[in-house]
């Protein structure tokens, strides 16, 4: 994995807009956004698990699914480069990544930014971290 010594890296996907089920290279949705860092960064490949799923509570039903795929990994603290899974009424709706005590997400009507995890936090009612372990 990338050493995250210099951050300055982050700074080239800040700013990306955001479109639901985007997938780039002009635009991207939550998911989008996380699949994109791992493939430029980390030279990993995430599967497109919710590419056509467009309405939240369709999504919420994909992110639940693979969460308990046994493709998940969850994780009691967060580490650099693990997935933020959050949570807002008892339901999984969105994903960020955790870098250096900050998240990187994209989100409608910002686009892509990179916040403090502490603010990220109060937006929702959990926050779950894990990684991927295919």
């Amino acid at each position: 994995m990338r050493t995250l010594g210099d951050m300055r890296w982050i700074n080239q996907y800040v700013g990306l807009p955001y479109a639901l089920g985007g997938r780039g290279p002009d635009a991207f949705d939550c998911y989008g956004l996380c699949a994109l860092v791992y493939r430029e960064q980390f030279d990993i490949e995430l599967p497109d698990w919710n590419e056509t799923v467009l309405e939240l509570r369709g999504r919420a039903l994909a992110i639940e699914s693979e969460l308990h795929s046994g493709t998940w990994t969850e994780l009691e603290a967060p580490e650099d480069g693990c997935f933020v899974v959050c949570y807002r009424s008892k339901a999984a709706h969105h994903l960020g990544l955790y870098f250096a005590g900050g998240v990187l997400h994209a989100a409608e009507g910002v686009g892509a930014v990179f916040e403090p995890a502490h603010r990220f936090q109060k937006q929702y009612g959990r926050l779950e971290f894990g990684r991927w372990a295919p």
